[in-house]
């Protein structure tokens, strides 16, 4: 079962949804859908990440995140320039060296709800 499998690499529905621009209920519907092979009714980017999680049993948080950043998230979608500009040096950071202690500890800045306190304290800090 899919909400098994994303239990087990510890990706949160809230934040999934978030990634893939859905309501959680939405999101729930998806994931049942897609328990019922009835993959037609699925958003197709919701579809591609249900797959690549099920197909890659040994695929964790940081490969799934890897996998949002790479084929999920467009960054023509950002606001500004400089907010693409931000966006693809993450991006290149993360691609380029996925096992880099700063790679890691953004994947956990985004996947994490826990690091915001961290994240709160870093920005008051640098302000």
């Amino acid at each position: 079962m899919l909400k098994d499998r994303l239990k087990e690499i510890d990706l949160k529905l809230t934040k999934l949804a978030e990634y893939l621009q859905v309501s959680r209920p939405t999101l729930y519907n998806y994931i049942e859908l897609y328990d019922k092979k009835k993959y037609g009714q699925i958003n197709a980017k919701a579809l591609g990440l249900f797959n690549y999680i099920t197909e890659n049993q040994l695929a964790g948080k940081r490969n799934v995140v890897n996998y949002i950043i790479n084929n999920l998230v467009e960054v023509d979608e950002l606001a500004n320039s400089e907010e693409q500009k931000t966006f693809r040096q993450i991006k290149k950071c993360i691609i380029e060296n996925p096992d880099s202690k700063k790679s890691k500890f953004l994947i956990e800045c985004v996947t994490n709800g826990a690091m915001d306190e961290i994240i709160f304290y870093l920005s008051d800090v640098m302000s």
